[in-house]
Order: structure tokens, then C-alpha cells, then sequence
């Protein structure tokens, strides 16, 4: 596989990860008492709304992190490899 080959495949994997992460961030936001009820109903956590909320959060925090460290770092990496 050649550079440019992987180049482009992390480039699509960042998109892809992007995308879902920015979705997921809208949908939970914007209906986080919808998420709240039907993750209270299914799994029957016991968490209090404030609990959710921050779990929510910090699962799309540690998403944003794994993103940049093994799909966008190794982009530009490949892209500065690619330009010299």
C-alpha cells in the first residue's frame, strides 16, 4: 500500500468520524431529555439527568480525542510526507 493510497483512506476515515461525531453531538443536545428517557427505559440505569448528561458528554469527548489521535494526526502526518 503507498502513500498516497493511505492518504486517502485516513482522509475518508476523518470525514466519516467527523461527521458522526458532529450528528451525535446535535442529536444529543438537542434532544438530550428524549435520550435521557429511552436509555432510563432500556437499561434501567438509575442515573439522574445531570449523571446522563455528563456521561453523554464525556463518551463524545473521549470520541473527539481517539478521532484526532488515529485518524486525523496520521493524515497530516501522511500529507507532509506526501509534500516533501
Amino acid at each position: 500500500m503507498d502513500i498516497a493510497t493511505m492518504t486517502q483512506f485516513f482522509k475518508c476515515c476523518s470525514i466519516i468520524n467527523v461527521s458522526i461525531l458532529v450528528i451525535s453531538s446535535i442529536i444529543c443536545s438537542l434532544f438530550s431529555g428524549f435520550a435521557y428517557n429511552v436509555n432510563n427505559k432500556l437499561f434501567s440505569l438509575g442515573l439522574s439527568k445531570e449523571e446522563h448528561n455528563q456521561i453523554i458528554y464525556k463518551i463524545l469527548g473521549y470520541y473527539k480525542i481517539v478521532i484526532i489521535v488515529f485518524n486525523v494526526v496520521p493524515y497530516f502526518a501522511l500529507c507532509c510526507c506526501i509534500s516533501n
